[in-house]
């Protein structure tokens, strides 16, 4: 496993315009698993959307490295996409990855910000409830795929 300094790691995820999952599977050296707490189709703003909220670990659910909330716009998705976000248990970066080039993937408008969030603390089952909110729209080609927010603080990346 490799050994990253925890404050440098938050800076280096909060400025990654790439795959949260590879950049996290590469320092690990392992493949990051995912347990989908709850998975939903909605209709929002005149749309379909996919509402999927997720936590993703190394070593056990109960301590997880990011917790992840996704609203998936299902119009822009493939039948294959969609299918593999429905039957599988992957990242969303996976599955995009494994269906489309990686060149065509971008993360756009993206923001961090921290926040005080007990209810976020208590999903990544860290002590401090000082937490980084990284949003960003995720795109493929000329699709826009939907918003994703990672939830994440320096205890829950020390677990990388």
């Amino acid at each position: 496993m490799l050994h990253h300094h925890t404050g440098s790691l938050v800076d280096d995820l909060i400025e990654l315009g790439d795959s949260t999952t590879l950049f996290l599977e590469a320092l690990r050296g392992n493949r990051l698993l995912v347990t989908i707490l709850s998975q939903e189709e909605i209709f929002l703003s005149g749309h379909w959307v996919i509402k999927r909220v997720v936590k993703l670990f190394f070593d056990t659910p109960e301590i997880p490295v990011l917790y992840c909330v996704s609203y998936l716009n299902r119009d822009s998705l493939t039948e294959e996409e969609y299918k593999c976000l429905v039957d599988d248990t992957l990242p969303i970066g996976l599955v995009f990855l494994a269906l489309n080039n990686a060149h065509s993937i971008q993360k756009k408008n993206i923001t961090t910000i921290q926040e005080i969030s007990p209810d976020h603390a208590a999903f990544l089952n860290v002590r401090s409830p000082k937490i980084f909110r990284k949003k960003y729209d995720y795109w493929v080609d000329d699709r826009e795929i939907g918003c994703i927010c990672e939830f994440f603080n320096e205890e829950s990346l020390g677990r990388v």
